[in-house]
């Protein structure tokens, strides 16, 4: 039997030292599926592009639109996908709350 080989994603020497005041990005059950479905190489790519993004968690996106809780929900294009967040500022995340390709 052929022993598999682990990798293991250490995120904070991969993105370098993680600022303990800075924002965490929180992921819908729906991103999650999303990020989950990618190869390795775009999966490590999209997070970091995550803790980028929630390094300014208030950053206005490309356009914006309100939920049905009438939450300020903030859509920006990076690359060929559309993310979709809004930060909560009282935890300090970044809800991400879809990701989709376009």
């Amino acid at each position: 039997m052929r022993a598999r080989k682990l990798v293991y994603l250490n995120l904070p020497t991969t993105l370098g030292m993680v600022d303990p005041h800075a924002y965490e990005p929180v992921l819908s059950s729906k991103s999650a599926s999303f990020l989950i479905a990618l190869s390795k190489v775009r999966q490590r790519k999209l997070i970091g592009l995550l803790y980028r993004l929630s390094e300014n968690p208030s950053q206005i996106g490309d356009y914006s639109e309100q939920d049905e809780t009438g939450r300020e929900i903030q859509f920006i294009r990076v690359w060929d996908l559309l993310l979709a967040f809004w930060a909560d500022h009282a935890v300090k995340e970044l809800r991400i709350v879809d990701i989709e390709e376009v």
